[in-house]
């Protein structure tokens, strides 16, 4: 603990607690190279109150270390925090103090240790017969059909959960069959949608139109125009997961399912990428966590030692089905919107 923190003073007279309000504010203005997202700035606040007895007290980086060690071992006894949610807070704090140590107000840059925790588990990848069942399924309510059209959409686009719900209709490009998307970090891409999930969309449009009062409105919204949240977009889905009785999936197993099914259906992995909007190709094979057993099939038919065996490749791919299918016909890359 001595060492690297025990030097690092703070500017004098500085309250880091309410300094963390400035931070918050900073990183949402449009020109931070990655504003924060609504939920990113609501976990930063709870991270602040979690540890606004350290911020508050503590004098120089060898105490304010020690006090939010103390905080993190109290609530993670007490069972009011998991080691995962903790990381969360730590993430924050950690983004706090770098920001604090550029601005001049740390002599020295801080940044507390993660708690280590197993790795999580990827999320499921929805069957055959799961993918059909949301696609048969018959919405009675808004909500219920508000739950399918995104699912349906993320698994023929693959975008994000937050990603959907931020889109506008003025997002929406009818003639060049693409989504424009504002992404992870502010970052923003075009999305290819096919032809079914064109018409998905449309139909959607078509049937709510009556929740919105203007053509720039979000296309998931509640029914008095607002736009839909990510907590209750969550409780649609698991609504009309019941009903289906279905096994429980997140949001982001429909755009894991859509990565997968992508691969097998013969599309390129760089192109992949892009459609996912990962920055690393190494994000979309950790993503994707292919098994031993797709990699050893793949192998078998792509080797120029078995092609030499002039083999016929076993098909993998269910035809007939366009979001089975999804995006298999996609070969070129899409430009990222400037």
């Amino acid at each position: 603990m001595k060492g690297k923190f025990e030097n690092v003073e703070f500017q004098i007279g500085i309250d880091l607690f309410s300094v963390f309000d400035n931070f918050v504010e900073v990183r949402q203005r449009p020109h931070d190279p990655k504003p924060l997202r609504e939920r990113t700035v609501r976990s930063y606040k709870q991270a602040r109150d979690a540890f606004q007895i350290a911020l508050r007290q503590s004098t120089d980086g060898l105490s304010l270390k020690r006090m939010v060690a103390h905080v993190i071992d109290e609530k993670l006894k007490s069972g009011t925090m998991t080691a995962t949610g903790m990381n969360v807070y730590i993430r924050a704090l950690n983004s706090f103090f770098s920001w604090c140590y550029d601005m001049g107000h740390l002599s020295g840059p801080i940044k507390i240790a993660l708690i280590e925790v197993e790795r999580r588990k990827r999320p499921k990848v929805l069957s055959d017969d799961g993918i059909q069942n949301w696609k048969q399924f018959r919405a009675t309510t808004l909500s219920q059909l508000r739950a399918q059209c995104l699912a349906l959409l993320i698994l023929d686009t693959g975008l994000r959960i937050e990603e959907c719900l931020g889109l506008r209709e003025t997002d929406l490009d009818w003639t060049g069959d693409r989504l424009w998307v504002k992404g992870k970090g502010g970052s923003n891409r075009e999305a290819p949608v096919s032809t079914e999930g064109r018409k998905l969309l449309k139909r959607y449009i078509a049937t709510t139109v009556g929740f919105r009062d203007e053509r720039d409105s979000f296309v998931f919204s509640t029914k008095s125009g607002k736009p839909l949240s990510y907590r209750n977009s969550l409780r649609d889905l698991k609504a009309v997961a019941k009903r289906l009785n279905a096994e429980w999936v997140g949001w982001h197993s429909f755009r894991r399912t859509f990565a997968t099914a992508y691969l097998k259906n013969g599309g390129v992995l760089t192109d992949l990428q892009e459609i996912l909007g990962h920055a690393d190709t190494r994000t979309t094979l950790l993503y994707l966590g292919k098994n031993i057993d797709d990699i050893v099939y793949n192998h078998d038919q792509r080797s120029p030692l078995a092609v030499s065996h002039k083999r016929r490749p076993k098909s993998r791919a269910v035809h007939g089905d366009p979001l089975n299918n999804v995006g298999s016909a996609l070969a070129s890359r899409f430009r990222q919107r400037r």
